[in-house]
Formats: structure tokens, C-alpha cells, sequence
């Protein structure tokens, strides 16, 4: 019975201590995440190049996904800086914008005391929410740098991993199993930024048409936004259309704009989300809507925004590795959907085709 506490005493501390290692490191560990996940996409564009381009050496095949990647990239992030500082500029036009409506409303609705900004969502400093969002862009900026430093080192240390797991375990079937789970983590992640991408594309290029037709300033930037904010699960694009509708009221003279925004991006997330995402996702992700909820909750608290992005690529790694020992299974049990944590390595790959299925059970 002493040993039994001793054991569990040692299992939370040890939980504890992993806790405040990942919040106090989260300025090394999320950049290194972030480049962990850059890298599968590279490999997952060298396989593309590969197979449709054979005759180019894998050096140059290497070179132009990792290229590719940071041109994306960098493009994305001139695009939303380039918004930001346009979002800054307008705040105050905006915030006088809203105030005008309110008095207008409070006339229409017969008040005696007219409603204010103030008086709904409390006092707004806006030298201050400026000076936090410039901020925040610096600080993404050396992030940045830091993450491109972990991904050239990581893309160049890739094929040396097999070989280093070969020399560190023990046998070669337990190099084979750490091999094969490496692998099995890259392509969950794959998979699920291939699902997230394609079906964030749908739900942006929709809200982005919508847009444009109603004659949107910067409807690109708001357009990249909800692409980004649809990796968030649930929340992301909720909370996301708001923003672009917001400043359609300060564009416009009249509601019906900003109402025909917020209206039609609400519509192609219900679509997206509720006919075409769960289609794909029980093909392709095991994961509970209850554990998305709870992880997007807890990796949010600890990490902040970045963790709002990472939580669900973090949960299945997270499933994967309490999968494959006997005394951690139950969790992967809990935060899978079907209670057959194993059924993670059975995957539709980007293109159709389908991974195959590997029981650990029976291959014991």
C-alpha cells in the first residue's frame, strides 16, 4: 500500500514538474514545435515532388520544399503584418464608428441615457491595445528567426535519425518500434494539417468571395486571418468573423454590409464545419470532440494563442504516445473517439491513399 503512494506521489510530481517545464519553456519549446511541424510539411512536399518529378536529384527535390515552405510562409506573414499595423491605424476611426451606431440606436430604442462603448465591453485604452499588438509583432519577428533557425537544423539533421535511434536502443526491434512511432507521429500530423488546410481553404475562399463582392478594404489580410484562425478548432472562425464585420461598419455608411459578412462567413463555417470537416476528420483523426474541446482549453492556458493552434496536433501526439505503453493506454482510450486508441495509424494520406492499418495487439 506505501509503495502504491509512493508511486502515485511520484506519477504527479513528475505530471507537475513536465507542466511547469512546458510553461516556463514555452519560448524554446513552441518555436521547436513549429519547426517540427514545417519539416513533415517539407517531407510531405518531397514525396509530391518526388513522385511527380523523378528525374531531379534529392538534394534539389529538398531544397525546393523547404523553399516553397518559407516563400508560403513568409508571404502569409508580410500579408498579416501588413493588416495589423492597417488595424492600429483604424482603431480609433473604429471605436468613434461604434459610438455613433450606439447613439443612434439608443435614439431609435427611446433611452434616456444613451448607450456607450464603455458601458458594454468596459473602458478601451487604445494607445495601450496598440502598443500590445506592435509588440506582439515584434515578438513574433524574433520567434520567426528562431524557428527558422530550429527548422534548417532540423531538415538537415532528418536523415540522420534513423541511424542515431539505431544506435541509442537497445535492439532493433526497439529501434524498429521508436522508428515506426516517429514516423507514425509525422504522418498524424501530416494528415491532420492536409484535412485543416483543405477545408480551411474552403471556408476562407468562401469568406474571402464574400468579401470582395461587398467591396471589403484588405479583404486578402481578413482573408489569410480565417485561414489561419480555422487551425483553432471550433472557436477560430467564430470568433474571426467578427473582426472583418466590424470594420466593414466603419467602411460603409450603411449595416447591411457588415451584416451580409458576419452572415455569410457564419454560413460557410456551418457548412464546412458541420457537412464536410466531420466527414473528414472521422476518416482521418481518432480524436473526441470533448478531448478537442479540453485540449484547446488546456494547451491555450498554458501556451497562450500559439497553443490554440498546436492543441490538437499536440493531443494526438499525446494519444499516440500513452497508446503504446500498458500503463498510460486508458488516457489514449479517453481521448479517442471510438476507444480503440490503436486505429490512429489507420490514415487517408493526402491524394486517396489510405496507410496501412497496423494493430499492435496482433503484432504482439
Amino acid at each position: 500500500m506505501e509503495s502504491r503512494r509512493i508511486k502515485i506521489a511520484s506519477a504527479i510530481t513528475g505530471v507537475a514538474a513536465a507542466l511547469a517545464l512546458l510553461y516556463f519553456l514555452r519560448g524554446i519549446i513552441i518555436p521547436l514545435i513549429v519547426a517540427v511541424v514545417l519539416v513533415v510539411l517539407v517531407h510531405a512536399l518531397v514525396r509530391a515532388i518526388g513522385s511527380r518529378w523523378r528525374w531531379m536529384p534529392d538534394w534539389l527535390v529538398s531544397m525546393v520544399a523547404a523553399l516553397a515552405v518559407i516563400v508560403t510562409s513568409s508571404v502569409a506573414i508580410y500579408v498579416l503584418v501588413q493588416g495589423v499595423t492597417q488595424m492600429v491605424q483604424q482603431g480609433p476611426a473604429l471605436v468613434g464608428r461604434i459610438e455613433q451606431l450606439l447613439h443612434e440606436a439608443s435614439q431609435g430604442w427611446g433611452l434616456e441615457q444613451p448607450l456607450h462603448l464603455s458601458t458594454i465591453i468596459g473602458q478601451v485604452s487604445l494607445p495601450q491595445l496598440a502598443g500590445r499588438l506592435l509588440t506582439g509583432v515584434q515578438g513574433l519577428f524574433s520567434t520567426l528567426v528562431l524557428v527558422m533557425l530550429y527548422f534548417v537544423f532540423l531538415l538537415a539533421e532528418r536523415r540522420k535519425v534513423r541511424r542515431k535511434v539505431r544506435n541509442i536502443a537497445a535492439s532493433r526491434a526497439q529501434s524498429s518500434a521508436i522508428l515506426q512511432g516517429l514516423e507514425q507521429v509525422g504522418e498524424d500530423i501530416e494528415t491532420y494539417i492536409w484535412v485543416q488546410t483543405l477545408t480551411g481553404l474552403m471556408l476562407a475562399g468562401g469568406s474571402g468571395l464574400i468579401m470582395f463582392a461587398v467591396g471589403l478594404d484588405n479583404a486578402l489580410f481578413w482573408t489569410f486571418v480565417l485561414l489561419l484562425l480555422s487551425f483553432i478548432p471550433v472557436l477560430g472562425v467564430t470568433i474571426g468573423s467578427v473582426a472583418p464585420a466590424l470594420f466593414a461598419l466603419l467602411q460603409f455608411p450603411t449595416l447591411w454590409q457588415a451584416i451580409a459578412i458576419f452572415a455569410g462567413i457564419q454560413v460557410i463555417a456551418f457548412v464546412v464545419g458541420n457537412l464536410v470537416y466531420p466527414t473528414m476528420q472521422a476518416e482521418t483523426q481518432n480524436i473526441s470532440p470533448v478531448a478537442t474541446l479540453l485540449s484547446l482549453a488546456f494547451w491555450t492556458a498554458l501556451w497562450g494563442l500559439p497553443g490554440a493552434f498546436l492543441s490538437v496536433p499536440m493531443t494526438l501526439i499525446l494519444m499516440l504516445i500513452c497508446a503504446k505503453f500498458p500503463v498510460s493506454r486508458w488516457v489514449a482510450v479517453v481521448l479517442s473517439n471510438d476507444g480503440e486508441p490503436h486505429a490512429l495509424s489507420s490514415h487517408v494520406k493526402p491524394g486517396g491513399e489510405r496507410a496501412p492499418v497496423v494493430d499492435q495487439r496482433q503484432a504482439k
